[in-house]
């Protein structure tokens, strides 16, 4: 017999699966790799404070490696760019070209779009309780929020 908590983890695992579900299908789409739009998506979100690649090694999970072998290959296609830290020539920091930035328009909207109508068979209240419920899980078993971006000394583009 499947106990409660079994089929309450079977569910929001469920849920996620429906999310990334939702993620692949639209970037496939757009002709990029999970890992190429997650990269565009990270970039553009942080770029204001300078990302660079060990960063997006940290956040993706990935080796330094293959974040090389990725940015390389999304500079090639006219989608980033990367240039020298005015405070290390040796960091190059991360932007976003207005083709990357026109290429993953939308995804948001879309993914915004497929959460709600995830959730359109329990009315406004239901999903206000459910959420209620959802934090109180979160807050009382001590389950950390997200983590924040990795620190790292160089932040800014000045």
């Amino acid at each position: 017999m499947t106990s409660r908590a079994e089929r309450l983890m079977v569910a929001i695992r469920t849920l996620g699966f429906a999310q990334r579900a939702m993620a692949d299908s639209w970037v496939r789409e757009s002709g990029l790799t999970r890992q190429q739009g997650f990269t565009l998506g990270y970039i553009e979100e942080h770029q204001d404070r300078g990302v660079i690649a060990r960063e997006l090694s940290e956040v993706s999970g990935t080796t330094p490696a293959a974040v090389a072998g990725l940015l390389q290959g999304l500079q090639d296609r006219g989608y980033i760019t990367r240039t020298p830290s005015p405070d290390d020539s040796r960091v190059k920091l991360i932007t976003i070209t207005p083709e990357g930035s026109r290429l993953i328009e939308g995804f948001d909207d879309e993914m915004r779009s497929g959460q709600e109508r995830l959730f359109t068979s329990l009315s406004p209240n239901e999903q206000d309780t459910l959420l209620d419920l959802l934090d109180r899980v979160i807050r009382d078993s001590g389950v950390p929020d997200s983590p924040p971006p990795p620190e790292r000394r160089d932040r800014r583009r000045r």
